[in-house]
């Protein structure tokens, strides 16, 4: 059996209007792509420790709104094992409720899947909230069009004053970041790699490095802190030649073989720089 394919969507754009956080309750009016990519980028990292391959079809840098359905057709035609939609609610208009939500496709077999990655996330977070249905079936674009396993989480309301505050923490990201893997890994009996490490790739910027490694510094590039952009102007920003040509030395010390400069292999690459972990030429 091959890999298991794990579809992760990251809801939104950064642009995408409306979806903030209420500004009588957080000031700067978080931005919801904001919460949903740090959730679904700490999810990415994790599952490097597992053998599987995390497919990721949103935009990364938040830079477009990917339509619905082109992110429905990228799982379909990568024939993904299961789907999961990171999202942050809204709706409480300044009160206190809210709490974590669960959607499915209106199938019994899903929402008992459903279920079960309500537990996991909630059991970690512990988010419960007081909404009356927490796994909910619905018809949205991402849980009905695709052909495997789809579930849209959303991760308390950012219009809650009870919400609010946990949700912009780091902590509660991290926590969230933890339940789907534990979900992931149990749904999908999902094996951890033969190292032991989460190391080697672009998901992994925690690995452990120890052992007989030659010194960080001297083996790879600083990593880039700045604002979350593209290739290029990342690597510009720690004063890396960014050309094409040196993008492709890049990706070939870095085992991206075949460089055509493709959006893929340049998250791949830009991950990689963002964890610390991207080799020098």
């Amino acid at each position: 059996m091959g890999k298991k394919i794990i579809a992760l969507d990251a809801g939104h754009g950064m642009g995408t209007a409306g979806k903030r956080c209420l500004q009588s309750i957080d000031p700067a009016q978080t931005r919801e792509w904001y919460l949903n990519d740090r959730i679904a980028d700490r999810v990415q990292e994790l599952l490097g420790a597992y053998d599987c391959s995390v497919l990721r079809v949103d935009d990364t840098t938040g830079t477009k709104d990917i339509s619905l359905a082109n992110r429905v057709k990228t799982a379909n035609n990568a024939k993904a094992d299961i789907y999961v939609s990171v999202h942050h609610n809204a709706g409480i208009n300044g009160g206190s409720g809210g709490g974590t939500v669960v959607y499915y496709y209106n199938d019994a077999q899903m929402r008992a899947k459903a279920q079960r990655l309500y537990d996991a996330v909630v059991g970690s977070t512990g988010l419960i909230g007081n909404r009356s249905s927490k796994v909910i079936a619905n018809g949205f674009y991402v849980i009905m069009h695709t052909t495997m396993p789809a579930f849209l989480l959303e991760n308390g309301f950012m219009d809650s004053t009870k919400d609010t505050p946990i949700i912009l923490t780091a902590d509660h990201a991290e926590k969230t970041a933890q339940g789907i893997v534990s979900f992931l890994a149990a749904e999908l009996s999902l094996r951890k790699n033969d190292d032991g490490q989460q190391g080697g790739d672009e998901s992994n910027p925690s690995g452990d490095q120890s052992g007989s490694l030659p010194d960080k510094e001297e083996t790879y590039y600083p990593a880039y802190t700045g604002k979350k952009t593209t290739l290029a102007p990342a690597l510009a920003g720690i004063g890396v030649n960014s050309s094409y040509s040196f993008r492709a030395k890049i990706a070939a010390a870095n085992d991206i073989k075949g460089y055509i400069g493709t959006a893929a292999q340049n998250t791949r690459i830009y991950n990689l720089l963002v964890a610390g972990l991207l080799k020098r030429v």
